[in-house]
Parts: structure tokens; sequence; C-alpha cells
């Protein structure tokens, strides 16, 4: 009986419950975005220009400039507060005038109405150079004329 009694005892401590718990670590590493180093407000100012002479104003400079970690990726993309002519065109409070950007290393005119231009491989000072440059529409009266465009860069 003692020996049933302790093969009994022995059997119960070796039934005991027991959970198992797994456990997953995941996440994701990225390059930290490129640095702004030119701020966040830039001004294209013409000054005066004659209506009859809008097509021969100088296309004002606008120096982008980040400083971006080795092999960084990004997107550019363009809004225009007041509306577009074109995909290219932005209007301006003036009637019949409007403002394009253009990229400063090939004078292409950027894309206002949402399509994104990608870079990739960046690293270290990076210019986003861009013109504004008027173009008229229609016809022009003389008044004071203003527009509103946002860059928006996506750090890939």
């Amino acid at each position: 009986m003692k020996f049933i009694a302790l093969v009994l005892a022995l059997m119960s401590a070796s039934a005991q419950a027991a959970d198992v718990v797994n456990i997953t670590v995941s996440g994701t590493l990225t390059r930290p975005p490129c640095t702004l180093s030119s701020g966040n407000a830039l001004t294209a100012s013409f000054g005066d220009v004659r209506t009859d002479q809008v097509a021969e104003a100088e296309p004002q400079s606008l120096n982008i400039q980040l400083s971006c970690p080795s092999g960084s990726s990004l997107t550019v993309g363009f809004s225009a507060a007041l509306g577009t002519y074109s995909a290219t065109v932005a209007k301006t409070s003036a009637n019949n005038l409007g403002v394009s950007l253009l990229w400063a290393n090939d004078s292409s005119t950027a894309n206002l109405q949402g399509t994104l231009k990608s870079y990739s491989n960046l690293s270290g000072t990076v210019s986003l150079g861009l013109k504004a440059k008027l173009v008229q529409q229609g016809t022009l009266a003389p008044g004071q004329f203003t527009s509103a465009l946002v860059m928006t860069i996506n750090y890939l």
C-alpha cells in the first residue's frame, strides 16, 4: 500500500500544468530623414513687371537645400493654393496671370497637380533648386499679384 501511495504521489508531482508563451519581436529600421537647410518659407519677388513684358520677365530662383544621409530617397509634390490653369501653371491673384515652377537643373516644368517627382540614392548636400516663371494666360490689367504654392517632400 505504501508503494502505491508513493507512485501516486510521484505521478501527481509530474502532472502539473504548464503554459507556453511565444514572443515575437518585429519592427522596421529606417534611415533618418534629410534635413531641410534652406528654410521652409521662400519668396520669389518679381518687382514691377510691365503687362506687355511678362514673357520676358526673368525667372526668380528658389534654392531648396537638403542634407541627406547616404542612400536617402524622397518624393516631391506641389499644390497651388489658388488652383491651376493647367498641370504646370498655377493661378495668381491677378486675372490671366499664372506662374510655373521650373526645375533649375534642366528647366523642365514641375507638375502642380499631384504628380510626384522621385529622387533616390541621395547623399550629403542635395539641391532641389527651382525657378518661378510668370506665364500670361490672356489680357492683363495693371495691379499687384500673389500666388502661393506648397512643396511637399516625403522621405522614403
